[in-house]
């Protein structure tokens, strides 16, 4: 696989933000973002075919995410 090296400008509450998932999984920057990358992508497309996505609460409850 090819690999392109980018670079962003993020916000510190983002950055913060990353840093603390990363720790969490204890995973790399880079895979933070990639994973973030590859749900958007795996949502946007089940939205673009129709599809809701939706939450269930412990309560059994459900409610459905909106997307832009």
């Amino acid at each position: 696989m090819d690999k392109t090296k980018l670079t962003v400008n993020l916000s510190d509450d983002v950055t913060q933000a990353l840093r603390a998932l990363a720790a969490e999984k204890g995973i790399s920057l880079t895979e933070v973002l990639r994973q973030a990358i590859s749900m958007e992508r795996f949502l946007s497309q089940e939205v673009n075919e129709g599809k809701k996505i939706l939450i269930e609460d412990k309560d059994g409850s459900m409610r459905q995410v909106i997307f832009r």
